[in-house]
């Protein structure tokens, strides 16, 4: 048998309790997951409606700019007439803008501090994750160290059984009756750091696609806020300028090249809504399914007695575990040889 030592075997009551605890987490985790979702598509909505806004602003400038440039000599002559009523208009749209650009700069603040709310959630889920792995790594060396300790004692049953052995006759028949209740009592530990490994995999998947879905709300806000914030701040920069050069045609083409590249960010947004709206109708319905059966399904506790495990059905239980964990072993190599 192995030199290494294993941890106490779990009760089955502390399995029926970790598995409960699991599950809770699990739902905890999806009823945030779905206020975070709800939040984000509420949020994305917002900073649509704060960009499109912008748009009024920019036809208005537009339709001065078609009057300002109408090269007619009828324009010619007025121009010198309604040349102040085009500056008046200019900062009358820099200040619509300015109001504007401070609303739309409120909500991409309320996004970046929301994106770094979604970080520190895919953070405290993938902990869970990697406790997961831990549990199921630790059960899987344990059930190892079973196997290996119930072939031990069945060759060392088998000797004394045979006649062989040191000792008296009676001396042997102690011998064989403790290592029988040690062979049934390493059984069954076998078994049960067995189930803790299965519970430990089948909470995996849940716990991975609660995770993975708020890491997906994360990269795609804080990608959508680090584009976003440069164009309005670009723009921001161009509003004020026409605020103080009013008069500037240079300064108002910058701004409507400013503007159109707002265009682009309200597309990245609107494919955002789309995307949270998805996983709102599609992903979360899933992941409530899968979570409710967690609690449903009571196949993971052993249901059977200790009585049932028979010496032969041990000796082949502990066969079977050993050989699935070398031939794991063995594809594990074969993966990083040909990584």
């Amino acid at each position: 048998m192995s030199t290494r030592t294993r941890g106490p075997a779990p009760s089955q009551a502390a399995l029926q309790k970790r598995r409960e605890e699991i599950h809770k987490r699990h739902q905890d985790a999806l009823s945030k997951v779905e206020e975070l979702v709800k939040t984000q598509d509420a949020l994305s909505n917002a900073l649509d409606i704060e960009l499109a806004a912008f748009k009024g602003h920019e036809q208005t400038l537009h339709d001065l700019e078609v009057t300002q440039a109408d090269d007619s000599m009828l324009a010619s002559l007025m121009r010198r007439f309604t040349a102040r009523r085009v500056i008046l208009g200019r900062k009358s749209v820099a200040e619509g803008l300015l109001k504007q650009y401070e609303l739309a700069s409120l909500r991409l603040r309320q996004a970046t501090a929301f994106s770094d709310e979604l970080r520190l959630t895919a953070l405290e889920l993938q902990e869970q994750v990697d406790a997961l792995h831990q549990q199921r790594v630790e059960s899987a060396g344990n059930q190892r160290l079973c196997a290996e300790g119930v072939l031990q004692l069945e060759a060392e049953l088998e000797i004394l059984e045979k006649g062989q052995g040191n000792g008296t006759k009676g001396e042997r028949a102690r011998r064989v009756d403790q290592l029988t209740f040690e062979l049934r009592n390493e059984s069954l530990n076998m078994e049960l750091f067995g189930v803790a490994e299965e519970l430990a995999v089948n909470s995996l998947s849940p716990s991975r696609a609660l995770r993975d879905t708020v890491m997906e709300l994360h990269e795609g806000m804080a990608g959508y806020v680090m584009n976003a914030s440069g164009a309005v701040d670009n723009a921001g920069r161009r509003i004020q300028a026409l605020g103080m050069a009013a008069d500037a045609p240079m300064v108002v083409a910058e701004l409507q090249e400013s503007l159109l590249a707002l265009g682009t960010a309200m597309e990245v947004t609107q494919s955002y809504v789309e995307q949270t709206r998805a996983l709102l109708t599609e992903v979360l319905p899933e992941l409530a399914a899968r979570v409710k059966v967690e609690v449903e399904d009571r196949n993971l506790l052993l249901t059977g007695s200790v009585d049932r495990l028979t010496r032969e059905k041990s000796r082949a239980e502990a066969d079977r575990r050993l050989r699935i964990k070398a031939e794991d072993e063995v594809a594990q190599w074969l993966e990083e040889d040909e990584g």
